[in-house]
């Protein structure tokens, strides 16, 4: 049964000040469904209307110019890392995002990337593409769901797709360009 056993939930004390398990702490063991009543119990959900009010916020704001001054530097001025790594950025926000990337170079915040400044502009055709087609995706799921609840599972499990998509491409990259050590054939030499 999914019910909660006597254990649920955790007991006072075994938690510190910060809310956190100590190392010498045992979980007792539980099915995900309970964990998830568990989260849910300390952490209430966040509504859509949550969601949309932390885009109004963060839109425009200097934690969004950090975040991407930091994806920017940690890609080496990759849009398409960058674009995928901004929170609540869409792909027709990619000027704005252009903009204030621009800003940061020309106040001498961050140093220029051949990756950005020489961006071949087939990889934004593509990104747009991209984006257009997840837009279209997520306007479906909508639809086929209903509500906007619906469409932001769909837009977390897009970008948890985009991360996994990340991973094989380095994968394919190490495998292309990664190529293993030959070994030397040990033996005599033939005579003639």
């Amino acid at each position: 049964s999914s019910g909660i056993n006597a254990e649920w939930p955790l007991r006072p004390g075994e938690y510190d000040d910060h809310g956190t398990l100590s190392q010498d702490d045992k979980l007792p063991d539980r099915s995900s469904d309970q964990w998830s009543q568990y989260w849910r119990e300390l952490y209430r959900k966040v509504t859509v209307e949550e969601i949309v009010e932390f885009e109004k916020t963060y839109k425009g704001s200097e934690e969004e110019r950090n975040d991407v001054k930091k994806y920017y530097v940690k890609s080496k001025g990759d849009l398409d890392i960058i674009m995928s790594s901004i929170m609540v950025v869409r792909y027709d926000e990619e000027n704005r995002i252009r903009d204030i990337i621009n800003e940061l170079i020309s106040t001498k915040e961050v140093k220029k990337f051949k990756a950005f400044t020489e961006e071949d502009p087939k990889k934004r055709k593509r990104r747009e593409r991209t984006g257009k087609k997840e837009a279209k995706e997520a306007s479906k799921a909508q639809e086929e769901l209903g509500g906007q609840e619906s469409l932001f599972q769909a837009i977390a499990m897009r970008q948890e797709e985009r991360g996994k998509n990340m991973e094989s491409f380095f994968d394919q990259l190490e495998a292309k360009y990664a190529q293993p050590t030959k070994k030397r054939k040990t033996g005599k030499a033939k005579k003639k």
